[in-house]
């Protein structure tokens, strides 16, 4: 009995679930993969190619078809068509430096979070002075935090991989300072703060919280902004790269070596306002 579309796609999210994948990603690769199918693709990249420029015809940029195409080459891989997958290449995309804040910018946005706002402050301080992800700061229990020898663990980040970070005594002192504020029996760590009721904090709420703070300061903040200025920071403070690889929980070096081309532009420009060689010139 020859299988639906449906029926596919749920046994492709399965996968990818069990891949490690993300909640977003898998709904992103189940979306095209279905759009494929229905389309009327086959296993192979000749009608992938075909899939493909339908898509730029109707408006899909090198990125967006650069996100098609992963959907694809994991879907063929699912089938067992790995060849099929390997021939498939992606549209080149450029990558764009991560916008980093700068420490005069991230001052004033903890300065203008007030110290009566325990859990607002901690939100930021865990984005900013450990690194993580906004899902890894909303999926965050206490259960997960040593006092004792000062890390938490993050568990299942991106890839569903378990990671130590540790972290400072200002850090704890203040998750300790939010928990005597709390009154409920949840496991997590942060939670919201609606009508008595005490659920697991949400992404969406975060980047509204920031999203507020910023514009008291003229600052534009995400939480992602926040991740990159933590990994910029330490980097131009001397922290080996290695060391920062851990810490932001990226299983490739070169994904964490963007950051030495922020460092860099950072560096070019404090040269620049320098003006050594030009300021010995006008003395000449």
């Amino acid at each position: 009995m020859e299988q639906g579309v449906d029926d596919i796609v749920e046994e492709f999210a399965t996968y990818l679930d069990l891949e490690g994948k993300s909640g977003h990603t898998i709904r992103m690769y189940t979306y095209y993969v279905k759009r494929y199918l229905e389309w009327g693709g086959s296993l192979n990249s000749r009608s992938a190619l075909r899939f493909l420029t339908t898509l730029r015809k109707s408006g899909y940029s090198n990125r967006s078809l650069n996100l098609v195409v992963q959907a694809l080459r994991s879907y063929f891989r699912f089938e067992g068509a790995d060849d099929e997958a390997e021939r498939l290449k992606p549209p080149k995309v450029p990558r764009s430096l991560p916008k980093a804040l700068s420490r005069e910018e991230v001052r004033k946005l903890l300065s203008v979070i007030p110290p009566t706002r325990k859990r607002d402050r901690l939100i930021f301080l865990l984005l900013y002075g450990a690194g993580l992800r906004v899902s890894e700061v909303c999926n965050l229990k206490i259960s997960d935090v040593d006092f004792e020898r000062g890390f938490i663990v993050v568990r299942g980040g991106k890839g569903a991989k378990d990671r130590v970070v540790p972290i400072s005594g200002t850090l704890l002192d203040e998750i300790r300072s939010y928990l005597s504020t709390r009154d409920d029996d949840s496991e997590y760590l942060i939670v919201e703060e609606r009508r008595r009721r005490k659920n697991k904090l949400s992404p969406r709420n975060v980047w509204y919280l920031l999203r507020k703070y910023g514009q008291k300061v003229g600052v534009k903040v995400t939480p992602h902004m926040l991740r990159h200025s933590f990994a910029t920071h330490m980097l131009e403070s001397g922290v080996d790269i290695r060391a920062i690889q851990e810490l932001l929980g990226h299983s490739n070096l070169s994904t964490t070596q963007i950051y030495t081309k922020v460092t860099v532009e950072h560096l070019k420009k404090a040269q620049e306002k320098a003006r050594l060689l030009e300021s010995l010139q006008e003395g000449e």
